[in-house]
């Protein structure tokens, strides 16, 4: 599969395996959306991390 934001090609040996490789790479993927939000919880500033479930939700509206 190709990333929908910066077409870079995503292969695994599994529909698993690219699942988990493609969140990975949405993770740091600069042209994602997504990738440097952030969450204020209690004055502590985290980096949201993108689930496997939005992965595959970004997969499925790619159309791929």
């Amino acid at each position: 599969m190709n990333c929908p934001y910066c077409n870079k090609r995503i292969e695994g040996m599994t529909g698993l395996q690219e699942a988990s490789k493609f969140q990975k790479h949405l993770g740091g993927c600069k042209k994602n959306p997504n990738s440097l939000s952030f969450v204020e919880k209690d004055g502590e500033i985290k980096i949201k991390t993108i689930s496997l479930l939005e992965a595959l939700t970004i997969r499925a509206q790619s159309g791929q």
